[in-house]
């Protein structure tokens, strides 16, 4: 290119081949005259950014705009742009962190280094808004366990369920906050139930966590027993059913486990079974209880330990107590002390055994004796190579 000759308009292949050059300290020169031997007069220099901030725009001009720049090309402009990046001023590494996020295929080793910083206003910018980042640039970003960026992370459109398994296991209460009112965020099984457990303890996880799309039904019964009298109406509205399917589905079940669906108890049986608890032989009344509903003597101590009332009454209502003697039986139960919270309306307790039915409740005795001998879906994952198999005869 001669002197009279324009310099190449900035966003196009000739101007990123002058910039390279420009970056890599080569100067053109033109050839000596072969009729004199006067020295070689250089090329002026081309009109190229002065400054690496102004360089780092016109190379994202190129990868950006230049549609048909050649892979080779457009991979030079990215290693270029790597190259320039210890040079570059936050302000200018946060501009370039804004436009690879928006780009539909960023050159993928530079999403890699940027994801990395551990500035809010350059990796937070691309941990929170690129969607070309791996699983592997994703757990990076994020070793540091800090809570800021673990905010980001649940923050993205698309949570991955081994990302949300490293949330949960993190532990911090705003990202998990975050993640469960994302519903682009996968979570599996165990971390489902670590968040239930984790409910108990921090309750602003309560109502994101029984209100998720995707709350699985063994979760949701389990979570039942952290719930407030609000959301516990919520989960047996939501997740209970009658149908004639659902209640072969139970004979199914239990029969898996040995057991079989008993029949309703007499209210006498109920009355002599219950009548330990008003003398505070609590463990006594939990072992009747339990023979009769066909349950383990732990679930039935962990339904008298239910200080709300809903699972005595779930219970009274497995057993086929009708409406009459429900009432006395509540009656009795709150005048014991110690039994029901005193506050608890008794009205409410009475709805909600109406709006159960026997096959209801009998799935809800169901998960939670499952629950207490940790088998069916809370029997804890086994190791890769123990699966046991049965034998055949």
């Amino acid at each position: 290119m001669t002197a009279a000759e324009p310099a190449p308009p900035p966003g196009t292949v000739d101007s990123f081949r002058l910039l390279t050059a420009r970056l890599r300290r080569a100067v053109p020169t033109e050839p000596r005259c072969a009729l004199a031997d006067a020295p070689p007069v250089p090329l002026p220099d081309p009109m190229l950014p002065p400054d690496p901030g102004a360089a780092a725009a016109a190379l994202l001009n190129i990868i950006w705009g230049a549609l048909d720049l050649p892979p080779q090309e457009r991979g030079m402009a990215g290693d270029t742009l790597l190259l320039l990046l210890p040079r570059l001023s936050v302000k200018d590494l946060g501009m370039i962190a804004e436009r690879i996020s928006a780009m539909d295929a960023p050159p993928p080793l530079l999403v890699s280094r940027l994801v990395r910083d551990p500035r809010a206003e350059v990796g937070g910018v691309v941990l929170e808004r690129s969607a070309h980042l791996d699983a592997t640039d994703l757990l990076a970003a994020c070793e540091s366990a800090d809570p800021e960026r673990l905010l980001l992370l649940a923050r993205r459109r698309r949570v991955p369920q081994d990302i949300g398994d490293h949330l949960v296991r993190a532990g911090d209460l705003l990202s998990l906050l975050a993640l469960l009112r994302n519903p682009g965020a996968e979570i599996s099984f165990q971390s489902f139930l670590r968040l239930s457990q984790l409910a108990g303890e921090h309750p602003g996880l309560q109502a994101p966590l029984a209100l998720r799309t995707d709350l699985p039904l063994a979760v949701a019964l389990d979570l039942l027993w952290r719930l407030p009298p609000d959301l516990r109406r919520v989960i047996i509205a939501r997740f209970l059913s009658d149908s004639v399917t659902l209640s072969r589905i139970l004979s199914i079940a239990l029969a898996s486990g040995e057991r079989s669906l008993v029949e309703a108890a007499r209210p006498a049986e109920i009355d002599a079974a219950l009548a330990p608890l008003f003398f505070g032989r609590r463990e006594e009344a939990a072992g009747r209880l339990a023979r009769l509903a066909g349950i383990m003597d732990m679930t039935a101590e962990r339904i008298l330990a239910d200080a709300e009332g809903e699972a005595v009454v779930v219970l009274l209502k497995a057993l086929g107590l009708g409406r009459s003697c429900f009432d006395d039986a509540l009656d009795r139960l709150r005048a014991a002390g110690g039994l029901i919270r005193e506050d608890r309306p008794a009205e409410e307790l009475k709805v909600v055994f109406d709006a159960l039915s026997f096959t209801k409740a009998r799935v809800l005795l169901t998960y939670w004796d499952w629950f207490t001998s940790q088998s069916g879906p809370y029997a804890p994952p086994a190791e890769p190579g123990l699966v046991e198999h049965a034998t055949v005869a």
